[in-house]
């Protein structure tokens, strides 16, 4: 029998779990409704530790949530009162989640460049007030997806708002609670931004407004605003059609595409005149723009999986997409990026400089000749904002004296600067630098993001778009960072110059966050935290008198991110096939193309395998580069000796071949053809040979046979340099003569019967009888009886 104690235990711990139950579903109705409800009434929770152990952007739990909408996106006192956010939760799991529950908590204002650099990173705290949580309907399964809309009054109790309370910059943490099936509850997606406020709106407990702090002086500021694509064009010559890669620039450049929406937001909010144009200067890739120049007038795209181009669909679009740049461009600052925005750093290390300067030379020309605007001469803007030594006397070498670099692309010792115009130390010649801010380029450039076609998984469309920073919301960060600097004092410590602002060159931003930004610009010049500066007058001027030059550093983390070796080395190995296809040509020859407008579109199409839009993708670089190759041997090849369709017939020892050699080249080549040597055949040598451009030209060949029948000889098409176009064509061979051999001893077989059959004539002139067999004979003696 069990003791009374346990007997007794037992019904006690059944009543006190279901008092404490009572307790919790009692709490649950007691709690008043949110002031902003969403699907659901609020719960209370209490902070969670999550075990899945969530990146930033809360990419690591089973739970994805997107948010597309930030109302209001700066907190002003004449702005809306309330936080709005909404976008879509989404179960990337193999488990339904349920209970779910989610709020938008804040820290405290971020009081130095280290705390913004610590919530850009996902590092700072966000509990300084945490609202209480509201519920989100039913249960999401697998692959399920889940709209999101959530209001939170921004001033108020701290339980029920975000209880502002000054104004600076503050971290957002959107919280995403739930419990998977047969698991604990959990943090299971999270997303971080920064909200920057003003001032602030007036309070529901009757508090009034809270004014901006006393302005200072107005900082100088210019905006780097670059657009840029990943290279889409195939190299080709002329005569040949225009064909891409595929047909996703078509969507891009449409009203409503990433490059249609950013021309748009240019438009509407930098017109022609407007402070924030005045403010922002264009950087623009020269290929895309060419690549645009030629969509219009019609083109191909090569088809998933091979099987031959087809047309494309976006000539129109192209077309009105270039006008609206034209149009943005005109009357204000365009400075020109290397063409197919090269990473001229790893084309200097591989050997590559001369190619180097062409991009940054024929990309300020290209983009001039086209948009038929004035490009600021002289400047050039490295990928990341970081050059060494040896790409410096290259850009030197491309009229670079004034440079567009990282304040951490130069070498500061103890004075630490953000902006500032200053000498750069060293080189063949004397240049100069406008630095930008590294904590805005950070702030602009967020999670890695690429969506489109990658050569490197067999041209399949791959996304990776990280979570949270969709839309909108991909510049949230860039306005709550430069919001924060324009707090700071100007700094003192740089020499004159602007704060200027420049996002990565392959900036993953679309129409409705370039438009936010461009807003928020708007908002601070008419705030007076802001002064435009036009950085093409700043470069014009140059660095002050008495400032001190500063050496240029490459930093280890640009280093690692640079185009892999492999592929550098590829198009080298390509470059020097052109280079050898290109001395077969023939200047002035009166027909066809020049050489130069033949082989400068091959040679400027090297720099797209080294764009900046592979950079962190090796094998779509190498990719990249190793379909530039099979392009040039292509053409290559298309100059070559034709196959008879049938054998070459030879009825005599020295009867000459007639071979047929093709120019696929719209330039006149001169080229040396070869039969190789082969056993029954010896060939005379062949002189040049000049080819017109798109045609044949038939080559009679001297030749003897030394056997007959039929047998494989092969020719070839070599450059003057000895290199062969194209693989050797096999000939096949049909005689009928004899050889040299067989002529020979057919001919002493003869001269001996000739010799014989006149000893035979002088014999019998001679009267020499002749020998019979049987005949002459003495008889033989007999016995007589």
């Amino acid at each position: 029998m069990k003791p009374i104690a346990t007997l007794v235990a037992i019904p006690v711990r059944m009543l006190t779990a279901l008092a404490l139950t009572g307790l919790a579903l009692t709490g649950l109705l007691l709690v008043g409704p949110s002031a902003t409800p969403a699907y659901a009434s609020p719960v209370r929770a209490a902070p969670l530790q999550s075990p899945f152990q969530l990146d930033p952007d809360g990419t690591a739990g089973p739970l994805r949530l997107d948010l597309t909408q930030l109302t209001p996106r700066v907190v002003t006192t004449g702005g809306p009162r309330v936080l709005t956010l909404a976008g879509t939760l989404t179960n990337t799991g193999e488990q339904p989640i349920g209970d779910l529950v989610i709020r938008v908590q804040r820290g405290d204002p971020l009081g130095t460049e280290g705390a913004v650099r610590d919530a850009l990173d996902g590092a700072a705290s966000t509990d300084a007030v945490t609202p209480q949580f509201t519920g989100l309907p039913g249960e999401l399964a697998p692959r399920g997806q889940m709209p999101i809309r959530l209001t939170v009054p921004l001033r108020g109790a701290p339980g029920t708002s975000l209880a502002l309370g000054s104004t600076g910059v503050h971290e957002l943490l959107v919280n995403v609670n739930g419990v998977p099936r047969d698991g604990q509850r959990a943090r299971l997606a999270a997303v971080r931004m920064l909200l920057p406020v003003l001032s602030l709106p007036p309070s529901p407990d009757g508090a009034g407004s809270v004014p901006p702090p006393p302005a200072g002086p107005a900082i100088p500021f210019s905006l780097l605003f670059p657009i840029t694509d990943t290279p889409r064009l195939v190299a080709t010559v002329p005569g040949e059609p225009t064909l891409l890669t595929d047909d996703d620039l078509a969507a891009s450049m449409a009203p409503g595409g990433r490059l249609g929406s950013l021309v748009s937001a240019l438009t509407t909010n930098a017109p022609p005149g407007s402070s924030v144009r005045e403010a922002t200067c264009l950087a623009i890739d020269p290929d895309l723009v060419k690549t645009a120049s030629l969509m219009r007038a019609g083109y191909e795209v090569e088809r998933p999986g091979g099987g031959g181009p087809v047309p494309g669909s976006g000539a129109e679009v192209a077309g009105q997409w270039l006008d609206s740049l034209a149009a943005v461009a005109k009357g204000g600052c365009v400075i020109a990026l290397p063409y197919a925005d090269a990473d001229l750093v790893a084309l200097t290390r591989g050997g590559l400089g001369e190619l180097a300067t062409t991009t940054i030379q024929e990309g300020r020309q290209v983009l001039s000749d086209i948009l038929h605007t004035t490009v600021v001469p002289g400047v050039t803007w490295p990928v990341g904002g970081v050059a060494d030594d040896p790409a410096l006397d290259r850009i030197g070498e491309a009229d670079g004296r004034s440079l567009v670099l990282s304040a951490d692309g130069v070498d500061q010792g103890r004075v630490q600067r953000h902006s500032g115009v200053v000498p750069i130390a060293g080189g063949n010649l004397p240049q100069f630098a406008v630095l930008t801010d590294p904590l805005l380029t950070r702030a602009a450039t967020g999670p890695s993001s690429f969506t489109g076609p990658d050569p490197g998984r067999g041209g399949a469309v791959v996304s990776t778009t990280p979570a949270g920073v969709v839309g909108p919301l991909s510049t949230q960060d860039l306005i709550g960072a430069l919001t924060f600097r324009t707090e700071e004092a100007p700094d003192g410590a740089a020499a004159p110059g602007p704060l200027v602002l420049a996002p990565p060159h392959q900036w993953a931003v679309e129409g409705a966050g370039a438009d936010a930004l461009l807003a928020t610009v708007d908002q601070l010049l008419q705030a007076h935290r802001i002064v435009p500066r036009a950085l093409d007058g700043v470069l014009a001027a140059g660095p002050p008198a008495g400032t001190a030059p500063l050496a240029p550093a490459y930093p280890l983390r640009a280093g690692g991110s640079e185009i892999p070796g492999s592929a550098v080395d590829i198009v080298g190995e390509t470059a020097r096939d052109i280079e050898d296809l290109s001395s077969a040509a023939v200047p002035r020859s009166g027909v066809g193309v020049s050489p130069d407008d033949a082989f400068d579109p091959l040679r400027l199409g090297l720099a797209r395998p080294v764009s900046a839009a592979w950079r962190g993708r090796p094998a779509a670089a190498t990719a990249a580069a190793t379909a530039g190759a099979g392009r040039v041997a292509e053409l290559r090849a298309s100059v070559r000796v034709l196959e008879p369709p049938s054998p070459y017939s030879l009825g005599t020892s020295d009867a000459p071949i007639l071979i047929t050699v093709a120019n696929g080249l719209p330039v006149t080549v001169e080229v040396h053809v070869e039969i190789l040597p082969s056993a029954g055949l010896r060939v005379a040598p062949i002189p040049p040979q000049q080819v017109p451009p798109l045609g044949r030209r038939q080559v009679r060949v001297s030749a003897e046979v030394t056997r007959s029948g039929q047998f494989i000889v092969q020719a070839a098409v070599r450059t003057p340099g000895g290199e062969l176009l194209g693989p050797p064509s096999r000939l096949r061979v049909r005689s009928t003569a004899y050889g040299t051999i067989t002529v020979w001893l057919t001919a002493s077989a003869g001269g001996l019967l000739v010799v014989l059959a006149v000893r035979r004539v002088l014999r019998r002139v001679r009267g020499e009888p002749g020998r019979t067999p049987g005949r002459g004979r003495p008889a033989p003696e007999t016995d007589g009886p």
